[in-house]
């Protein structure tokens, strides 16, 4: 019985070991969330600047712009996902890989590539025999909008030279610590209802007082130099690179709460063994003590009848 305590005593030691990494986790994904849904919040406003210029240009014309051109008939999809690049994140990438499984099983009819985000978006992009067009993995926490160019031109140049038809942004939508959820909307061709998604979902749900400070003001008054084209010229790029930067950064948060909610469900699965343990320890070596008690009793007791 004491090598049967010995051993149970160093499960709960390598248990609370165990607990501390979990517990220490728990507290930098914490963290790591709060500041992943301030930036997304921050490039908040600069969307809707760049929302109201949009429609507001194309309020009383049509604007032609390669980046807001619909195709007639669309054969060929570039689907742009982000995952992450570590596991331990509870069901963060499984949700992924389970919208992505249903999407092309859905989508068969169109010609599916894919631009993936994180180790493992490649991963699962090349177990469903997706091909990549391109791979990053090189995006850290503290991730700038500039940082996502390369992306952007990627995905631009695919669209311009119609090597596909559209393309859709496949990322997990942080919505609250509790919830997240899989998102897929469309980024180009450009179009307000994609950017005007993508500001209300920024950072989780918004109270209606910041709803109704971000309404659309009209820039009737406002001449553009030197012209309408050129500015569209400037603006579309960086807005695609916002909203990609935009789905980096929502996932980002969704993948920092999903790792939080882990290991604190892993910190209080920890809990209970310990306790468990610690109980099957003391009622070990109570018995342990009550069996020696009874031999030192029985041989006391032998010795005096002899």
């Amino acid at each position: 019985m004491a090598i049967s305590t010995k051993i149970i005593k160093q499960r709960i030691r390598s248990i609370k070991n165990t607990h501390k990494m979990t517990r220490a986790m728990e507290m930098v994904s914490a963290s790591k969330m709060r500041k992943a849904v301030n930036r997304s919040l921050a490039s908040r406003p600069y969307a809707w600047r760049a929302l109201e210029l949009l429609i507001n240009i194309s309020r009383d014309r049509v604007v032609n712009h390669p980046l807001m051109e619909n195709r007639k008939k669309i054969n060929s999809v570039l689907l742009v996902i982000v995952g992450s690049n570590k596991g331990l994140c509870g069901s963060f990438n499984v949700n992924v890989f389970r919208f992505l499984h249903d999407y092309v099983k859905s989508n068969s009819q169109f010609e599916i590539k894919a631009v993936t985000i994180g180790r493992y978006a490649e991963r699962y992009a090349k177990k469903l025999n997706i091909p990549v067009v391109g791979s990053f993995v090189d995006f850290h926490e503290g991730i700038e909008v500039e940082e996502v160019r390369g992306v952007s031109k990627l995905v631009q140049q695919e669209f311009l030279s119609g090597s596909c038809d559209k393309v859709q942004l496949i990322y997990t939508n942080y919505v609250s610590v509790l919830k997240n959820e899989v998102i897929n909307r469309g980024l180009l061709p450009v179009h307000p209802d994609n950017i005007s998604f993508m500001i209300e979902h920024a950072g989780g749900v918004k109270d209606n007082q910041d709803r109704q400070s971000d309404k659309v003001e009209s820039m009737s008054l406002y001449l553009f130099e030197p012209s309408e084209e050129e500015v569209l010229n400037l603006v579309l790029p960086i807005l695609t690179e916002v909203q990609i930067y935009q789905g980096i950064l929502e996932s980002q948060a969704s993948e920092h709460s999903a790792r939080m909610m882990a290991m604190r469900n892993a910190s209080e699965a920890a809990e209970d063994m310990i306790r468990e343990l610690t109980l099957t320890y003391n009622k070990a070596r109570q018995e342990s003590i009550t069996k020696e008690i009874s031999e030192i009793s029985a041989g006391a007791e032998a010795l005096r009848q002899a």
